[in-house]
């Protein structure tokens, strides 16, 4: 058994007091619903640098996550509901040795 420990650490973001000098990009942060977003799936997919795992099988992959995500209307701030769920191709997060990595923060699972 490893004696390594994990230590975690979590930081408030301030808020800014600034507005957002760019309309586009308010309207872009508002429709992604960042403010409500309580989780991050990070996932191997179409990676162009490292043949750890199936390309098809991770691009199949990425679109069954985005297809069930919104089915549970988890992929946009909805009215009903506080959470929201963000999705993000990372390419290869190079510690797969026989699969598909999928990791969700902040829960780090």
């Amino acid at each position: 058994m490893s004696n390594n420990k994990v230590i975690q650490k979590s930081y408030q973001i301030p808020k800014t007091t600034k507005p957002l000098e760019h309309k586009a990009l308010s309207n872009c942060v508002e429709s992604l619903g960042v403010a409500k977003i309580q989780q991050n799936v990070f996932i191997c997919a179409d990676q162009t640098s490292h043949n750890y795992c199936s390309k098809p099988a991770s691009l199949e992959l990425w679109k069954y996550l985005k297809k069930r995500l919104k089915e549970l209307k988890l992929d946009k701030a909805q009215a009903s509901h506080t959470i929201c769920v963000f999705k993000t191709k990372t390419n290869c997060l190079q510690v797969c040795g026989s699969g598909l990595i999928m990791v969700v923060y902040p829960d780090g699972v």
